[in-house]
């Protein structure tokens, strides 16, 4: 469990280099954790604050270059959906700009992310619309 938890930390960090004794595996995807994403009160997923914080911290805005405070046409985006079975963590996070993540931007469009990662990722026998 002790070189799971390693491998995941290290992974998160492309300059990061592996500790001696440690050899990630290639053919492993970290930022697949398999499990049922958490789900808040009204059943939405859970995202926390502190993953988001930390990886704007790790990773300033491009629009301002700022490691914390807004960025404005930009949202911090899971590599890998958390609905999916993804991580909420900081190396499975990037800056996307909004016109490509939000359908808000695309009310009408199927083109963006959001619903790309719900046809793709949900059970083929379910259609969305």
């Amino acid at each position: 469990m002790r070189r799971l938890w390693l491998a995941v930390l290290f992974a998160s960090s492309a300059l990061a280099q592996e500790p001696p004794g440690l050899t990630l595996d290639p053919s492993v995807d970290y930022r697949f954790c398999g499990m049922p994403p958490k789900r808040d009160a009204d059943g939405s997923i859970h995202r926390s604050s502190a993953v988001r914080a930390a990886a704007q911290r790790a990773h300033p805005c491009p629009a301002t270059g700022q490691r914390t405070g807004a960025c404005p046409g930009w949202a911090l985006d899971h590599d890998w959906p958390l609905a999916a079975g993804g991580c909420d963590a900081v190396f499975n996070m990037t800056w996307m700009p909004l016109s490509i993540k939000s359908c808000a931007w695309r009310p009408f469009g199927p083109l963006c992310k959001d619903r790309y990662e719900i046809q793709i990722f949900s059970d083929p026998i379910i259609q969305v619309k």
